[in-house]
């Protein structure tokens, strides 16, 4: 008891600003020590009250910081667990990249807007790297069925283009024969230049800076029903309108 009252009235001389937040420090205690004011025991007792405290602090202190990190934290484990899922994903693919490089041949074949060709390497390809594959026969389908659309449009496109030339020819000879109608010149003419008019048409009977006259027979006239010449207007040097011109 007589120890304690010491203490305190010891405590009333230190200067304020050791006391400014009402609890006993360790320097406290060392001043109160050195006075004589206190026991040993006293002082041990003080020195662990002064320990425990601190180590309270500590404890608060570190609870709080871990309170604040984790949400990083745990945002730190989620991307963790987002990448081993990718690794998971990636390494099934190189364990099975016959089921990967199937998967890649069935997103082609369905693409309306992917290549023939294109298609067709990947099938090739599927089938040459995986002969032994459980996918392997309907890779060879789909081989055998693009084998078949390209060539179905090869022979297309040659059949039209062999019915093109077939057609420019024969509509040639009517040009030489003289044997169009006036729509027919118009749209065979339109837009050619003087040298390729020349080349079909031979020269005009006559010719000004922006129109040339074919006289004689060249087409009928829709609005007389009679015998007409072609009166061709020039634009730039290209054909850009043509009409009839009545015949001698």
């Amino acid at each position: 008891m007589k120890a304690l009252t010491l203490l305190l009235a010891g405590a009333t001389f230190l200067p304020l600003a050791a006391r400014a937040d009402n609890a006993l420090s360790a320097s406290q205690i060392a001043t109160l020590q050195h006075r004589g004011w206190i026991t040993p025991k006293f002082e041990a007792a003080a020195r662990d009250l002064i320990e425990a405290r601190e180590a309270a602090n500590d404890t608060q202190a570190d609870q709080a910081k871990f309170q604040a990190q984790q949400p990083a934290l745990q945002q730190n484990v989620a991307t963790e667990d987002a990448q081993v899922a990718q690794l998971k994903i990636e390494l099934a693919r190189y364990d099975h990249p016959d089921e990967t490089d199937f998967e890649a041949l069935q997103d082609a074949m369905k693409n309306t807007s992917a290549q023939p060709n294109d298609q067709l390497a990947l099938a090739q390809a599927y089938v040459w790297t995986y002969p032994t594959s459980p996918h392997a026969a309907e890779a060879t389908h789909d081989l055998q069925q693009l084998e078949k659309k390209i060539a179905d449009q090869a022979q297309a496109a040659s059949e039209a283009e062999a019915a093109r030339l077939a057609a420019q020819a024969k509509l040639l000879q009517r040009v030489q024969a003289h044997d169009l109608s006036l729509g027919e010149w118009r749209a065979f003419l339109q837009d050619k230049t003087q040298a390729e008019v020349v080349q079909y048409l031979g020269g005009p009977s006559s010719k000004q800076d922006e129109y040339w006259i074919y006289s004689g027979a060249w087409t009928t006239d829709p609005e007389t029903g009679q015998k007409a010449g072609l009166q061709l207007n020039f634009n730039g040097g290209r054909v850009l309108s043509v009409a009839p011109v009545s015949a001698p």
